[in-house]
């Protein structure tokens, strides 16, 4: 995810060159240069604009980071014969935005950089909350570095401070519905429990162990940004005919101010 769509680059193109005729009668070549590189800028600023405010539109409850994915790069002129304005997803968005772009459901599998580079884990939240005190962030998320405090206690590594009643956690398997499923598990508390009539005791699990953070092979996604990004993008391109016009008004004001105008080409 690195551009914008190649239709909405050849819509850009044919639009702006419409106005080369226009220019070239009326200015100079640099002149024109100089309008192209701007308006491009303006309908990158646009685009980049128009997918970010997309974001709150495609997805419920998008935190800040997916907010920042989008940005843009302005035009920079040399006097050459290319004019090129980028809008772009930040690498680390796009490794999830990804997922909700294109033609058709999308398939994920383990492999992204992150938490899901060996296996995608999907939050039980109910047993979280019980075993762990751990409900979703504002955003509908695990907050910020419970999965990493997970997989470190599964290594033995405990925190300094651990919250009172808060269960162990292991990596892996447990039979869940008649299915052996892959994941961080809570363990339950030990104590002790009577057992006879003379008084004698036995150390027991005080509950059954419950799945946190299940392993699964792939999971699909539709592409619920792609149709609220294709509307940012045409509205963008759509500012190209004021933004041009407005370029070329200003190249013949100018002229008229600075000793006439005189058309290419004249005697």
């Amino acid at each position: 995810m690195a551009g914008i769509p190649l239709d909405v680059i050849s819509d850009i193109c044919n639009q702006v060159g419409q106005w080369q005729h226009a220019f070239l009668s009326e200015t100079s070549l640099k002149r024109y240069r100089r309008a192209c590189a701007w308006t491009m800028s303006e309908v990158a600023k646009a685009a980049a604009g128009g997918a970010t405010a997309a974001v709150g539109e495609a997805f419920q409850d998008p935190t800040p980071w997916m907010r920042r994915a989008f940005k843009y790069m302005r035009a920079l002129n040399k006097g050459s014969d290319e004019v090129d304005a980028d809008v772009f997803v930040l690498p680390s968005q796009s490794i999830v935005m990804k997922y909700s772009m294109g033609d058709g459901p999308n398939v994920r599998r383990p492999g992204d950089v992150g938490l899901a580079k060996d296996t995608i884990l999907v939050p039980n939240w109910k047993n979280l909350q019980l075993t762990q005190g751990i409900n979703r962030n504002s955003y509908g998320n695990l907050p910020g570095g419970v999965a990493a405090r997970l997989a470190r206690e599964a290594l033995g590594q405990l925190a300094k401070h651990r919250a009172p009643g808060r269960w162990g956690v292991y990596k892996g398997e447990l039979d869940v519905g008649g299915s052996r499923v892959m994941g961080y598990i809570a363990r339950p508390p030990r104590g002790y429990a009577p057992i006879g009539k003379n008084g004698r005791e036995i150390v027991v699990n005080l509950g059954r162990p419950r799945a946190l953070l299940v392993a699964i092979q792939q999971a699909t996604y539709k592409p619920v940004m792609q149709p609220f990004y294709d509307k940012a993008m045409r509205k963008a391109v759509e500012r190209i005919p004021a933004q041009m016009g407005g370029e070329l008004r200003d190249a013949i004001e100018y002229r008229a101010a600075n000793g006439g105008m005189r058309r290419l080409g004249a005697a």
